[in-house]
């Protein structure tokens, strides 16, 4: 396995009126050579888990 992710979470505006969870429990598993494809309606979170794989960002919860 290459990645796995496990209870990912990550929530936006913690501690104010406008809490979002971006990712909520979130668990997938990439295989190394597999072929993936993100897809999902606006503000699902797909920029979310790609910026937590790359680095830029870091989950609340869960790992990687």
């Amino acid at each position: 396995m290459a990645i796995r992710a496990e209870h990912l979470n990550f929530l936006y505006g913690e501690g104010t009126v406008y809490e979002q969870y971006a990712l909520k429990d979130v668990n997938f598993e990439i295989e190394k050579g597999e072929l993936v494809i993100i897809l999902g309606a606006s503000g699902a979170g797909k920029s979310t888990v790609l910026n937590i794989l790359g680095g830029m960002d870091t989950n609340d919860d869960g790992h990687v």
